[in-house]
């Protein structure tokens, strides 16, 4: 089982999702992580056990949880212009915010500290477990700062695009024969 982790203010119902849940239909987990950083690891880690989750898929915020639990459970990881230090980069968010569903949320200081615990070494990162997708024109995060944290790992960049990663369907066949997936046509 595959299991897809949104970003920040994002849903398992997001653009990208749709598109997973195309290509992989009941082989895909999208999963609904709760907004608080801490919750959101136990909650990913109770599906990763209880769904028995051989890889992941994720983007953005949802990046930075998958290389923690990819690094914890050894598990083949695709990671979509992923955030690196949202510690940092969410900072610009502290206060009143809403989910692309309309859900409103509060993102406090202690959510950028809950976050920092869950930060993983580079020299820990097993990078023959990553795969990382990079559009170079994503306007939320610099491509530049992921290439260089997954820099061992296999990693793809493209000169355009946008933070959600345009055309994403493009690169299934790589994505599948990363992760040890049948592809779909």
């Amino acid at each position: 089982m595959i299991l897809y982790i949104h970003g920040f203010r994002t849903t398992k119902n997001s653009h990208t999702s749709k598109i997973l849940k195309k290509q992989f239909k009941d082989k895909i987990i999208l999963a609904q992580h709760p907004i608080k950083p801490k919750n959101a690891i136990s909650y990913l880690e109770k599906v990763i056990k209880e769904k028995k989750i051989t890889s992941i898929i994720a983007s953005s915020l949802g990046g930075f949880y998958a290389t923690y639990l990819s690094t914890k459970y050894n598990l083949k990881t695709i990671l979509i212009n992923p955030s690196v230090n949202p510690y940092k980069t969410t900072k610009v968010y502290l206060g009143q915010n809403t989910t692309q569903d309309g859900t409103t949320f509060k993102w406090k200081k202690k959510h950028l500290k809950q976050l920092e615990k869950f930060k993983i070494k580079p020299k820990k990162l097993n990078h023959k477990n990553f795969y990382i997708l990079l559009q170079k024109a994503d306007s939320v995060l610099n491509y530049k700062i992921a290439n260089k944290r997954y820099k061992k790992g296999k990693i793809l960049i493209e000169k355009k695009g946008s933070h959600r990663f345009e055309n994403l369907d493009r690169h299934f066949k790589s994505i599948c024969s990363f992760i040890g997936e049948d592809i779909k046509s």
